[in-house]
């Protein structure tokens, strides 16, 4: 079950990260991001209400950190696609590489020799992909903060499931990035309040891919969910390819997507 959880989450998800180039240029990075978290959050306040139950402090803590760690690496990548939107978006990608080590040193979860290898072919099919040879420090900074997101989601995840958390660390992370950007002048709450009608459609598929997401990575390890919903960049090359028909290098890119469906069978490969 987790497995179609999290393909369906990367599927949802390519279909709304392929408009952030556009919409970052129109909007800014920090009004987009912080419009997506509040569009989010907000759509799943109700279904998180029904879902209450007590908590403890910890799990505040947690849900805060990877809140706010998920959203500054939002924000890390629409900064960087603004210059370079290809090396920005692979880079940002190999989260698995970097998750894959916080499960086994703070989870404890059993690495093994297959799994490994697939989450090295789906980060070397991501960067074959589209990597285009430009070094993003916003992309792989993007990538690192990322994977602690994940991290602290797994720890929170046991007490309260998957809608309690997603709701409060979307929030969270929405907060912290509106209250950045008015401190910085770099947004208003207004221009929030207005894209986040202009995205609309773009916040229900990320509201679904999300709430998928957490339910996969609740009952499956951190390090088989983190390499496998990296589905969203296949979906995303055949979207670009079939539909944009942008063919320029495509068996080139072929072949990364090739790279990366590998592993993501041995992602899902159990001896």
């Amino acid at each position: 079950m987790w497995a179609w959880l999290t393909i369906t989450s990367g599927v949802l998800n390519a279909l709304w990260s392929s408009q952030i180039k556009s919409r970052v240029q129109k909007e800014g990075a920090l009004t987009f991001a912080a419009s997506m978290r509040w569009g989010v959050g907000l759509s799943l306040l109700p279904f998180a209400l029904a879902a209450w139950k007590p908590l403890s402090l910890r799990w505040w803590g947690y849900s805060a950190l990877s809140g706010t760690l998920e959203c500054l690496s939002l924000w890390a990548l629409t900064r960087g696609a603004r210059k370079d939107y290809y090396s920005t978006y692979a880079l940002s990608n190999v989260v698995p590489f970097f998750s894959a080590f916080w499960a086994a040193f703070f989870l404890k979860e059993t690495i093994s020799p297959a799994l490994a290898l697939g989450v090295l072919l789906v980060v070397g099919g991501t960067l074959w992909l589209y990597y285009r040879g430009h070094w993003s420090w916003w992309g792989l900074g993007a990538a690192f903060i990322g994977s602690f997101s994940g991290l602290f989601s797994k720890l929170a995840l046991p007490e309260s499931g998957f809608l309690l958390h997603s709701c409060f660390a979307f929030l969270m992370g929405a907060m912290v990035l509106t209250a950045g950007g008015l401190k910085g002048g770099s947004t208003s709450l207004r221009s929030i309040a207005k894209n986040v009608w202009i995205n609309r459609y773009l916040i229900i598929f990320s509201a679904v891919s999300t709430v998928v997401f957490y339910w996969a990575l609740e009952i499956a390890p951190l390090s088989r969910v983190s390499p496998l919903v990296r589905v969203n960049l296949v979906v995303g090359f055949l979207l670009s390819y079939f539909l944009l028909g942008e063919r320029q290098g495509w068996k080139s890119r072929g072949f990364g997507a090739v790279l990366l469906l590998l592993g993501l069978v041995l992602v899902l490969w159990k001896p």
